[in-house]
């Protein structure tokens, strides 16, 4: 009666032989990622044309980094959109006030000397400033409201 090898142990069914190169016949092409078999855009950019499962859209994301709207980045805040900035999907986040952007009142812009949160990215310092200082405002009021009298 034969018994199988235990693993690690060698044995006549776990027996493997190195092959050369020329030895070895190819059956089918090599599998690509969807990213390599996607076509090819302009500028290098990849357009996928099928997926399953989970995708980028369906997870929360800064709007900057939206899978469905081109995001064009502005050097400083300024007060208006920037070409489309402001289009965004059901997941994405105000990079400024880190909420959705469906909850903040300034994505669009409009108040003086406040400038679109639409446009807000991390690779600008001004706007890194501007997330830092909204996120000590909500820590601030956070504390207060749990402790109204200063107490704790």
């Amino acid at each position: 009666q034969h018994q199988p090898a235990a693993a690690g142990e060698e044995g006549e069914d776990d027996e493997v032989e190195a092959m050369s190169e020329d030895e070895v016949e190819e059956v089918a092409p090599p599998l690509q990622s969807s990213a390599a078999a996607a076509p090819s855009l302009a500028g290098g950019d990849v357009q996928i044309s099928a997926a399953t499962g989970l995708l980028p859209e369906h997870l929360p994301h800064q709007r900057a980094l939206c899978p469905l709207h081109p995001f064009h980045a502005a050097e400083r805040p300024v007060a208006a959109p920037v070409d489309g900035n402001e289009a965004a999907c059901p997941n994405c986040y105000c990079f400024a006030c880190d909420a959705p952007v469906s909850a903040c009142r300034h994505w669009r812009g409009g108040e003086p000397r406040v400038p679109a949160h639409c446009n807000a990215h991390a690779g600008s310092a001004e706007w890194r400033t501007q997330r830092s200082n909204a996120k000590r405002q909500r820590t601030r009021a956070a504390r207060a409201a749990r402790d109204p009298l200063g107490l704790g």
